[in-house]
């Protein structure tokens, strides 16, 4: 019995000790098959997330097949295209001497393209946003030179990123192509670097230029319709006295019309005929005579003055241009004030900015006069005819309270909006009179031609 007990009792604490191992055995058998589960969900989920990546950016090697027919060639077509071609030009760097013919041909018609103020306002804006977003100046220029469709701005873009990159400042780099950007455009962006405002500065450079650039599309708007309209006349005209005039006479001279009896208007038709079929080399010649002394006058010192005195002094266009040469100078004058720049310096920049010689001279004198410790109000006040009271008294104004930038930009807003008015009202009085002109042309002509094969009717009844 008490073996039997004895043999009862351990059997009993080795099925509890049993039952209690193979207890711990499924907790850690669970514990495993959820440790696996967490386990294979991150694994699952980090797969997702690299496939997602992978379909976010797929690499550029791997291309998926299509079976599109004549749509797969498109677009493989279409990936071969580019937009802007990799042109990698720098001045002074770049090796010329193994260029081909077609390629010197090309840098020849490259190098005479003009850099437009649109160009320059893009460009300037673009970098400005930019520079803004935290993008190095070295890094945004390469940028933009890549996407340049001027194939000349995107030469001189290209070497301006290389100087900077290499040392030298942005507005250094731009001082090289004085002939792109004036000494208004490389001062403002020199203040902007010497401040830590060049993206400020570059916002406001491009909101200038941009308005210039509106300003001249506005006044080349209101010059091309009378140009366009003088040009069509002056062809048909041509035309007619060359071909259909002709004719007309031998006509006449059939029916038994002389030159005698023909009528005025007729006549005059006659002799320009004459003058332009059988003199026409002596007309070149006197043109181009004049052209070329013209040319040459202009070209002097005292003709280049005369010339911009004489254009200034015009009735109608004269106006005009002195309203436009005001808002130029003193919204420059502004922006050069606002962007940190000495009185003295920003008038010299302005001066030597100035295309009219005239306002060259008179803001040139202004600049004497500051040194010597007058006011540019009181200096410019004494030339009404270049600078109107109400410039001069709001200048006043500025100096009296310290702040000439913000009442120059000011005055320059109000000249835009006069100038914009102007060309209004220049282009609502040219239409009408543009159309009288155009009908009394026609009804000369048309009396020139008619009125003598009326009297060749009259002598035939």
């Amino acid at each position: 019995m008490e073996f039997d007990e004895l043999n009862i009792k351990p059997s009993a604490e080795g099925e509890s000790q049993n039952k209690e191992e193979s207890n711990s055995e499924n907790q850690i058998q669970q514990d495993q098959n959820v440790l696996s589960q967490q386990n294979g969900e991150s694994l699952q989920k980090r797969a997702v997330s690299s496939n997602s990546a992978q379909v976010q950016e797929p690499p550029k090697t791997e291309k998926v097949e299509t079976n599109f027919g004549l749509g797969s060639e498109i677009l493989d077509k279409v990936r071969e295209m580019k937009t802007f071609e990799d042109d990698h030009f720098i001045y002074g760097i770049t090796d010329t001497s193994n260029r081909g013919f077609v390629e010197r041909i090309n840098d020849f018609f490259i190098e005479r393209t003009k850099v437009t103020l649109r160009d320059k306002s893009y460009f300037f804006h673009m970098l400005a946003v930019m520079v803004d977003a935290g993008i190095p100046v070295v890094q945004a220029v390469k940028s933009l030179a890549a996407r340049a469709t001027n194939p000349k701005f995107r030469r001189i873009l290209n070497t301006i990123a290389y100087n900077a990159e290499h040392g030298s400042n942005l507005s250094d780099a731009m001082s090289r192509f004085d002939n792109v950007f004036d000494d208004s455009e490389i001062g403002i962006i020199r203040s902007g670097e010497a401040t830590g405002r060049l993206n400020v500065m570059l916002f406001k450079l491009s909101e200038r230029l941009d308005k210039n650039h509106e300003l001249q599309m506005k006044l080349w708007g209101a010059a091309v319709y009378p140009i366009a309209v003088l040009v069509v006349l002056v062809l048909v005209a041509t035309g007619m006295l060359l071909w259909v005039f002709p004719t007309l006479l031998n006509l006449l001279g059939e029916g038994g019309i002389g030159a005698e009896e023909l009528p005025t208007p007729t006549k005059i038709l006659l002799f320009i005929q004459t003058g332009l079929t059988e003199y026409w080399w002596l007309i070149l010649l006197v043109v181009f005579g004049l052209y070329g002394m013209f040319v040459i006058y202009k070209g002097t010192e005292y003709g280049a003055i005369k010339w911009d005195f004489l254009k200034l002094r015009m009735p109608i266009a004269g106006t005009l241009m002195r309203k436009v040469l005001v808002l130029r100078s003193v919204a420059m004058i502004g922006l050069l004030i606002e962007s940190g720049l000495p009185v003295l310096k920003a008038l010299e920049i302005t001066a030597n900015s100035m295309t009219n010689r005239i306002y060259k001279l008179k803001i040139q004198e202004v600049s004497e006069n500051v040194k010597v410790g007058h006011k540019i109000s009181d200096s410019m006040g004494d030339s009404e005819f270049l600078y109107p009271a109400e410039v001069v008294q709001m200048l006043n104004v500025g100096e009296s309270s310290a702040s000439l930038g913000g009442v120059a930009e000011k005055v320059s807003d109000q000249f835009e909006k006069e100038v914009d008015n102007s060309l209004k009202k220049l282009t609502s009085v040219f239409e009408p009179l543009m159309i009288l002109f155009v009908g009394g042309f026609v009804a000369l002509l048309a009396l020139a031609i008619m009125a003598p094969i009326f009297n060749l009717s009259s002598a035939v009844g």
